[in-house]
């Protein structure tokens, strides 16, 4: 493993911030707690199965909610449906949401909780309250009071909070012990930490995430752009590699007989 390597790796994470965070604005997730309730689903929907299937359980998510919640009325909907122990919400969730459709119920059970978390903090806005604890130096609680929603483990809660801190340039508080919290480990990021010889092939994430963040740390690139640029690479690996074929004047095999002979 070479420091070009890793800092070729950590490049792709620029391409992930345009193609992922770029259409997002800042200020508004600051003052409308359903854009930022959004963007938490955006990426708690994202669990162990292909991407394909969560971003139908997200979609789902959003149109039920958003049925309630886009209006001008938003806080008076959202009391009213606690009121009702979210029932209303419940029987829609579960008529897109489930075993015959896409999902399971543990998805409907983790957006109820996102609820219940976001109805906890200063004017349900979760976006603004995990700025705040970020730069109070709380991340660490912060993100083990994110594994308490149900459905939320270790990965998704980092990327949340990995694209959080992207999104409004909050690395300069994030100290060493704290860079975990913004290590979400997946396929790709795992196959690329192994073929790039950061960590070995029957490691576990938290070693692979470990191995990251010393590699990062010894050649000075920022852990959190090298896990965006390893995400992106892997998960578009055909795509680059016929973007490179292309820079190279390369014809890709003809379809035809011949070049399969």
């Amino acid at each position: 493993m070479g420091k070009t390597l890793i800092r070729k790796i950590a490049g792709f994470g620029e391409r992930y911030r345009k193609r992922f965070l770029s259409h997002y604005d800042p200020a508004p997730l600051l003052t409308d707690w359903w854009l930022s309730l959004d963007f938490l689903l955006a990426r708690i929907c994202f669990q162990g199965r292909r991407d394909v299937i969560s971003l139908k359980v997200y979609k789902a998510a959003i149109d039920v909610l958003g049925s309630h919640f886009r209006g001008a009325d938003r806080d008076a909907k959202f009391v009213a449906l606690k009121s009702a122990g979210w029932e209303p919400l419940k029987e829609q969730l579960a008529s897109r949401i489930g075993k015959g459709m896409v999902g399971k119920g543990r998805d409907r059970e983790m957006v109820i909780g996102a609820l219940d978390y976001i109805d906890r903090l200063p004017n349900r806005n979760i976006v603004p309250y995990s700025c705040a604890e970020i730069r109070a130096g709380r991340i660490k609680q912060h993100y083990a009071s994110l594994l308490g929603i149900r459905q939320v483990g270790d990965k998704v809660a980092s990327f949340y909070l990995r694209d959080l801190v992207s999104l409004y340039e909050l690395s300069g508080f994030i100290d060493d012990a704290s860079a975990f919290c913004l290590q979400p480990v997946d396929v790709w990021v795992r196959r690329i930490a192994h073929t790039a010889g950061i960590a070995g092939p029957t490691e576990k994430d938290p070693a692979i995430r470990n191995g990251i963040l010393k590699a990062c740390r010894e050649e000075g690139i920022s852990p959190l752009v090298f896990d965006q640029g390893a995400w992106y690479m892997g998960y578009h690996a055909f795509e680059l590699l016929l973007e490179l074929l292309a820079e190279e004047g390369e014809e890709p095999l003809s379809a035809g007989g011949d070049a399969l002979a």
